[in-house]
């Protein structure tokens, strides 16, 4: 089998750059493990206006079920109280917050769009067994027997890129020193579509509203701090009752409290020969702000970007490598931004809490340094 590009993994990232490589006529073959297993995952995704522009483009955005957009996003220190708060509104700014989809939806709308795709072939149940690039092209044999030859490969796996580690390269690793828990709540007062972000000394706690009467939940929790007894099913939810004064009234758990530790990461390349890594096979970033799929769609749409502006024959090696470059450095910046925050709001002192606390209350009143910031996040955190 002969294609132009070679992508490893059909998550929301591979298929993503399916479609976005289909549109600048390049021939695709997706290789995936197991679709069935892939499907059964559901997450909750922040999407930011780049990201919608993008799935726009694509042509799924108006098919992508269930989407809740966020009309402002509630930023507390320590206290659920407005003493201690920090809003970004779409009333004030005159522009969306961002948006919040279930990854279930997006990835059926995707599939939708590659089944009809002629230039897309979609091979399941596969594996990548060999690798040999060649600098000419690069030669794939899959753990089925199919041989494919292709220009490039890109590994869009996941964290646990087996491609990565067949090639040898490695993770540069931030350890948070916390443990996350993600699960959703359903409850009795409605939220009017606002986001929440309370930075308690344990970690930060993040209430997205999936629809106006529940939260997808995020909660960090330091090691140190970390209980198994006081975030179990059994005790959650007093700790979200106690956090927010009761704000919601009534809350029960709408799905399984899931446990993971906290680390965030860049590959030491995002480019091997004619190889390269795309989302979180490339890198990870604290879950504070909801970046982690917006990163990955800003790696597609610099891809796309390449395509269409390179000087570089398509076939030539060096053809990708500004992207490669370029993204290191973007994704680099977002993670430090995201742990510089995350390091600001853990101070456990009251000299740094009444720094934070005047900075805030400044911050409040400064409608245009406040755009910025939609702005900026909405540009997933890149200043290019």
């Amino acid at each position: 089998m002969n294609a132009d590009i070679i992508i490893v993994g059909s998550g929301i990232v591979g298929m993503s750059l399916a479609l976005s490589l289909s549109k600048e006529n390049k021939k695709i073959i997706i290789i995936e493990k197991n679709l069935n297993a892939s499907k059964k995952i559901n997450r909750v995704y922040s999407i930011s206006e780049k990201t919608k522009f993008f799935f726009e483009d694509i042509d799924v955005w108006r098919s992508i079920k269930e989407v809740n957009n966020i009309d402002g996003m509630f930023i507390y220190y320590r206290k659920y109280s407005e003493k201690n708060l920090l809003s970004f509104t779409k009333k004030e700014s005159n522009k969306n917050i961002g948006y919040i989809a279930q990854s279930k939806n997006i990835v059926q709308e995707l599939m939708k769009k590659i089944e009809k795709d002629e230039k897309i072939t979609f091979i399941d149940n596969c594996e990548v067994e060999l690798i040999e690039d060649n600098k000419k092209n690069i030669k794939v044999l899959t753990n089925t027997d199919v041989k494919i030859t292709a220009s490039y490969l890109f590994s869009c796996e996941g964290s646990k890129s087996s491609i990565k580690r067949s090639l040898g390269i490695k993770n540069i690793y931030d350890d948070y020193a916390s443990q996350a828990l993600v699960f959703n709540i359903a409850h009795e007062i409605p939220n009017k579509n606002k986001a929440y972000q309370i930075f308690l000394e344990s970690g930060p706690v993040a209430f997205l509203p999936v629809s106006s009467n529940s939260f997808s939940m995020v909660i960090s929790v330091k090691n140190e701090k970390y209980d198994e007894k006081n975030f179990c099913e059994d005790s959650i939810l007093k700790f979200i009752k106690d956090i927010t004064n009761n704000s919601f009234g009534k809350i029960s758990l709408s799905s399984k409290i899931n446990t993971f530790k906290l680390i965030g990461y860049d590959s030491e390349t995002y480019k091997s020969g004619k190889v390269l890594f795309v989302g979180d096979s490339a890198h990870s970033v604290h879950p504070l702000a909801g970046m982690g799929l917006n990163l990955g769609i800003s790696d597609i749409i610099e891809i796309r970007d390449t395509l269409q502006k390179s000087s570089y024959k398509f076939e030539n090696q060096n053809f990708f490598s500004g992207y490669a470059r370029k993204q290191k450095i973007v994704n680099k910046n977002a993670r430090q931004q995201l742990k510089l925050i995350e390091i600001l709001y853990s101070f456990e002192n009251k000299l740094a809490g009444s720094v934070i606390r005047a900075a805030m209350s400044n911050l409040q009143g400064m409608q245009y340094i406040k755009e910025k910031i939609i702005k900026h996040a909405n540009n997933n955190l890149s200043f290019f």
